[in-house]
């Protein structure tokens, strides 16, 4: 053999030496980083699973896989883990697995249901499946604190012509035929009985609603106004403005119905209120006759909504006083 020839074979011999001593440090280097970063099993979604759908229907979609120990285990946690990976499967769980993580998929699919959608690829977790119980919406979510909510009965007549829709504002406007001159129910308001008094009321006839075992007394002369006054006023007012519908019959704000410009026709129309609104919107319920005005969207500006009377449409009082000042005279005062 040569000179040459040897410490040819020398530098192979020294080279393969040196190749191994490499291969032996980075394997245990790669021993080292695989203790330090451990792979727990974990279950993931192989397809894309509906919101809503059974868990037994999509047990299909699910299988188990890998992933890092420290993006599974963590305080809180409820990503569903079965146990280390791998070389680490026997290993101190404590170190390598999972033990605080929920790790029983059937139990979590049984009966229940997607609660929301899952990706492929996307880890399963306890909260991947509810019941549908858990999952149904309450409208009393949807009230904002210091509100409640009441409804009331409409039909497409007095509700814009059915167009209303949850998170539209309206206005209540009320119908109903007044008694202006009880004065059992209204003498004990110092205004109103100045007022009636004022109209044409005598003294005595105040004092005749006050003590009604008192002799009657006949109205004498037209200068009595007060018996040229109607038992009965047929009035409307908007009594209350800028309110929001919260729900009407299933469309509901925080679930609406992609219904667009159909009309959704009357029904039971609930809207979002102060406890004080409620109590009056109850009572307008109760001894009037109720419709919706829907308003534009944007901002409101409230305005003094005043009654209005048969001579705001017909334009009866001129006739009134006219037939007034014939029987007084002919003075038209």
């Amino acid at each position: 053999m040569g000179r040459r020839t040897l410490v040819l074979v020398i530098a192979v011999a020294l080279a393969g030496i040196s190749g191994y001593a490499v291969w032996q440090y980075l394997t245990s280097v790669e021993e080292d980083l695989r203790s330090e970063i451990a792979e727990v099993v974990v279950y993931r979604a192989t397809d894309e699973i509906a919101a809503g759908e059974p868990g037994a229907e999509a047990r299909d979609r699910i299988a188990e896989s890998t992933a890092l120990r420290e993006q599974v285990v963590f305080d809180g946690s409820t990503i569903l883990c079965t146990g280390g990976a791998g070389a680490n499967a026997e290993a101190d769980p404590t170190k390598y697995g999972c033990p605080n993580n929920p790790g029983d998929l059937e139990a979590i699919l049984d009966g229940n249901v997607a609660a929301g959608p899952i990706a492929a690829g996307q880890l399963i977790s306890a909260s991947s499946f509810a019941d549908t119980r858990d999952l149904q919406q309450r409208l009393s979510d949807a009230i904002a604190p210091g509100k409640v909510a009441i409804s009331l009965q409409v039909s497409d007549l007095n509700s814009s012509g059915g167009f209303l829709r949850p998170g539209d504002n309206v206005n209540i406007l009320a119908s109903a035929s007044l008694v202006p001159l009880n004065f059992l129910e209204i003498i004990s308001n110092d205004e109103l009985r100045d007022l009636l008094v004022q109209a044409g009321a005598t003294q005595e006839q105040t004092d005749q609603a006050i003590n009604p075992e008192a002799t009657p007394v006949e109205p004498t002369g037209p200068e009595n106004l007060g018996s040229a006054i109607p038992l009965t006023i047929d009035v409307t007012q908007t009594v209350f403005q800028n309110i929001q519908i919260l729900a009407v019959g299933p469309d509901t704000r925080p679930a609406p119905l992609e219904t667009g410009l159909v009309p959704s026709g009357g029904g039971v129309v609930v809207l979002e209120v102060t406890p004080q609104q409620a109590e009056q919107i109850e009572y307008t319920r109760q001894y009037a006759q109720v419709a919706l005005s829907l308003l534009p969207t944007g901002d409101y500006v409230p305005y003094d909504a005043q009654p209005v009377v048969v001579d705001d449409i017909f334009g009866l009082l001129d006739r009134i006083q006219a037939e007034l000042g014939l029987v007084s005279g002919g003075t038209g005062n």
